[in-house]
């Protein structure tokens, strides 16, 4: 991803990471809050900051989806991946997560870990037809 990809790509994702929160039950103004909290904590310094890398996937010239994973000793971690709306269903997700672990191993990693909102089924069965198996449960309850 380049530095003019970042910022565009940056808005798009930390807003739909606080529609996510949003999902869970937090108000809106909260969960827009702690994406740009989130984002800012784990981007310093944006697109160059140490250990984390973002791809866009291309099909040809056509933009299919991202990652963001950040590779920290023999530890690789899925901070964000994502297929275009209108591509969904057609392998990209799988083909994205695959090149991720490859990428990933062959960079030394010998673990790859992911957050999942719950809320999101699709994405959930998805990893787990790739072998990711829950690790933790964080549970709330409204009041």
């Amino acid at each position: 991803m380049t530095d003019e990809q970042f910022a565009p790509w940056k808005a798009d994702a930390e807003a739909h990471y606080a529609q996510s929160v949003a999902r869970t039950g937090a108000p809106a103004e909260a969960a827009a809050a702690e994406a740009a909290e989130t984002y800012a904590n784990l981007l310093p310094d944006g697109a160059e900051t140490p250990g984390n890398h973002l791809w866009y996937a291309y099909d040809g010239e056509r933009r299919v989806g991202f990652l963001w994973l950040k590779l920290t000793g023999t530890t690789a971690f899925v901070y964000n991946v994502a297929v275009e709306q209108d591509q969904r269903r057609q392998g990209y997700g799988r083909a994205i997560m695959e090149a991720g672990e490859r990428w990933s191993r062959d960079n030394g990693a010998t673990t790859i870990g992911l957050h999942v909102f719950a809320h999101n089924h699709g994405a959930r069965n998805l990893y787990e037809q790739l072998g990711y198996v829950e690790t933790g449960r964080k549970m709330a309850k409204a009041l």
